[in-house]
């Protein structure tokens, strides 16, 4: 929804500015149009802003490490986990960074982004540990 939100209010807007000056005695329906694509293309990325910034857990960074026997993941001294390999049944490289499959069948995923890591380096390294503890991407 936050991806296709702006663009269904800018055409909602265009069809409205099309009816406010293409059409006489429409002026009401036009402006109310341009009040709805105005709530709809500020709604989604207003809620997800609010959902950061409101919520300490959501907000705080997350820091992870792994090696030859598992991947950890901590949020402060509140959440940490520990998940081996094993666990992992395949892995995706995207353009913006990793996604780990999880067992639950396509239910969660991790997504590690590219943006975690200190160097190129590092990011081989990792993707390294991927190959050999889960297998090539998929």
């Amino acid at each position: 929804m936050f991806r296709w939100a702006p663009w269904f209010a800018l055409v909602f807007a265009l069809i409205s500015v099309v009816l406010l000056v293409g059409f006489e005695d429409t002026l009401v329906v036009a402006l109310f149009g341009l009040v709805c694509a105005l709530v709809i293309g500020f709604m989604e990325p207003v809620a997800v802003w609010w959902r950061f910034t409101s919520d300490d857990m959501i907000s705080r960074t997350v820091v992870g490490s792994a090696d030859d026997q598992s991947f950890r993941m901590a949020v402060g001294t509140s959440v940490r986990e520990e998940i081996v390999w094993q666990e992992l049944p395949g892995w995706t490289e995207t353009r913006q960074g990793f996604v780990l499959e999880t067992l639950d069948e396509g239910a969660a995923s991790l997504s590690v982004p590219h943006r975690a890591f200190a160097s190129d380096e590092d990011t081989a390294s990792f993707r390294t540990l991927l190959e050999k503890h889960i297998g090539p991407a998929k």
